[in-house]
């Protein structure tokens, strides 16, 4: 397998610190940075937590880290409730402190530089809201042909949603965002609720982490304990799930490195804004004359769970 060259564009909460640590560790990910964005928690902690991070990996390279938007593009700036990520949105751990610096670059910039830079070879994982694509999108409308892929953890179509009945959290965000995005023309895959609510982390899990990893992994492990014990508290309160949780962002980073672990059905679709009752639900077109001008999104709708789950704890064992 050859070597993923990854930005990751996210709001570091829970499972998104789970997808940055797994792509710092795998052998088949190069990490070229992280931006982030509103949403677990504003993005000013997003990025300390993700600075900590990657301290916390040690994945011996360097791994810029970008702040960007702090509000929908419509100017609004709600974030997650504390009982779902903790109060810093990585289950209150006080991970040690990086001596990191953050760029002065804007996210949007960073984006926009690593796609010329890379010249067709980047791939972006964006779990969290789409708001910083969309901003790049402003400032270069030819982004979509300079990146090789865009893996996006969002939507839902045959699953309800788990903001309202229709839609999933980070579209619904800023669904105009979305919408922007959506209709770009990116190599574009989605993988969303109709997958992620299928695939669990278990307590299991995570104490055969504990006895196979070794001093290299020992507080990775710590901290994965820790943070997820929080997220399945969570998931117990909201979905009567008992030491497990389901897998949102860590998912769509590991179709990001392998395409075989999922099964997709090409999709013509826009995203709803407008309307307030059906705020971030993805709209379908399946006529034979769409009137969606854009190319056709890959929607998730099947993966090899175990064997997702198997490789996402095999990089934390020593």
């Amino acid at each position: 397998m050859s070597t993923r060259k990854i930005l990751i564009d996210c709001d570091t909460g829970i499972d998104d610190s789970v997808a940055i640590l797994y792509a710092l560790k795998s052998p088949h990910i190069h990490v070229e940075g992280i931006t982030t964005v509103f949403g677990n928690t504003n993005p000013v902690q997003s990025a300390d937590n993700t600075l900590r991070l990657v301290k916390l990996a040690d994945c011996g390279y360097e791994v810029p880290v970008a702040v960007g938007a702090a509000e929908t593009l419509d100017g609004d700036s709600e974030t997650a409730p504390a009982h779902i990520h903790g109060d810093n949105g990585i289950g209150n751990v006080n991970l040690p402190e990086s001596s990191q610096k953050l760029l002065e670059e804007e996210a949007a910039d960073f984006i926009v530089r690593k796609a010329n830079e890379l010249d067709g070879d980047l791939i972006i994982v964006s779990t969290g809201r789409l708001t910083n694509l969309a901003n790049a999108l402003k400032k270069d409308p030819k982004l979509p042909k300079k990146v090789k892929k865009l893996i996006t953890m969002g939507g839902c179509l045959r699953v309800p949603g788990n903001v309202s009945p229709v839609a999933e959290a980070n579209i619904a965000g800023d669904a105009r965002a979305a919408d922007i995005v959506f209709r770009a023309g990116f190599h574009m895959t989605l993988v969303g609720l109709d997958v992620t609510m299928k695939t669990y982390i278990t307590k299991q899990n995570i104490e055969e982490l504990e006895h196979y990893a070794g001093e290299k992994n020992k507080k990775v492990v710590a901290y994965l304990k820790e943070a997820l014990g929080f997220y399945f508290e969570f998931h117990r309160v909201s979905m009567g799930l008992v030491d497990q949780c389901v897998v949102h962002d860590p998912l769509a980073m590991l179709i990001a490195e392998d395409a075989t672990l999922a099964q997709l059905e090409m999709i013509n679709a826009r995203v709803e804004y407008e309307d307030p009752k059906f705020n971030g639900m993805i709209v379908c077109d399946h006529r034979f004359l769409s009137t969606c001008d854009q190319d056709e999104i890959g929607f998730c709708n099947k993966v090899d769970s175990v064997v997702a789950i198997r490789r996402l704890m095999s990089v934390f064992q020593d």
